[in-house]
């Protein structure tokens, strides 16, 4: 298992769980020098956890971007290895660390050496939070934005309305550098977030114009706007697909009719 340095105040461990959706696996980030911040320990493999506990010493706090199992599976056993509390956004229904504690949005988080603060990100999943490192003008961005590709809304919990708002709240604050859940650290984050928006607006185009082409259900949209990527990708496609004919029908553009949807 990798362990990279990326910068005096970041440190990354590599799970080893490569997947087309979490790309080469996922990133745990250790942020600050002593007693550092874990942010997503990651799926429940003995070895990764290990690795990051060898590496963070005496971590102060596990923090979560969202509850998602590649992020977030280990939570509790590796807040009880590390004797430090677990913290994410709240939610009602906490379906992996039953003892979280809640991070609000815009609260100050201190480290050895640096500050995070929280951003509520929704869209990808309700309860997605992205972190702002000011020493360095930089965001821990999660599942929200990944270091390559494109991420899932993931309907029905995540919505594709909240997530174009949070992709602009990233965009405003001019970050430096991103820091994703999944992939390579972005050093240019300027043109990939744009990309990110112009990506969701083409895919909201690719949907309409498969319903005036004939497509009534997201099967079928599925089909003809993802044909070119493996199938084994499609479900992932399908949700968000889900999310962005939400979207339109809150918009007026759209009508469900069951399983089944048309142009208004």
């Amino acid at each position: 298992m990798s362990v990279t340095r990326l910068s005096p105040l970041v440190r990354v461990v590599l799970a080893p769980n490569p997947h087309p959706l979490t790309l080469e696996g996922t990133n745990t980030y250790l942020i600050g020098e002593r007693n550092p911040v874990v942010l997503d320990p990651g799926p429940m493999i003995d070895e990764h956890l290990a690795r990051v506990l060898d590496e963070s010493g005496e971590p102060r706090l596990v923090l979560l971007t969202h509850r998602h199992y590649d992020h977030a599976e280990s939570a509790d056993r590796f807040a009880a290895m590390a004797r430090a509390p677990v913290a994410a956004f709240p939610v009602t229904d906490d379906l992996v660390c039953s003892g979280a504690g809640a991070v609000r949005d815009g609260q100050r988080i201190t480290t050895d050496g640096g500050t995070l603060i929280a951003l509520h990100t929704p869209g990808h999943a309700s309860d997605h939070l992205s972190f702002l490192l000011e020493e360095e003008q930089a965001v821990f961005t999660g599942d929200h934005v990944l270091g390559r590709g494109t991420t899932v809304v993931a309907h029905p919990d995540g919505d594709m309305v909240e997530y174009m708002s949070s992709l602009e709240r990233v965009r405003a604050l001019a970050p430096r550098r991103l820091y994703p859940g999944h992939g390579p650290v972005v050093e240019d984050p300027a043109p990939h977030l744009d990309f990110y928006v112009s990506h969701r607006l083409e895919r909201e185009q690719q949907v309409l114009t498969a319903l005036d082409d004939g497509d009534e259900t997201v099967h079928e949209m599925v089909e003809r706007i993802y044909a070119e990527v493996d199938h084994a990708l499609h479900g992932a496609a399908a949700l968000s697909v889900s999310a962005h004919l939400t979207k339109l029908e809150r918009d007026g553009v759209v009508i469900r009719e069951g399983e089944r949807w048309r142009r208004r």
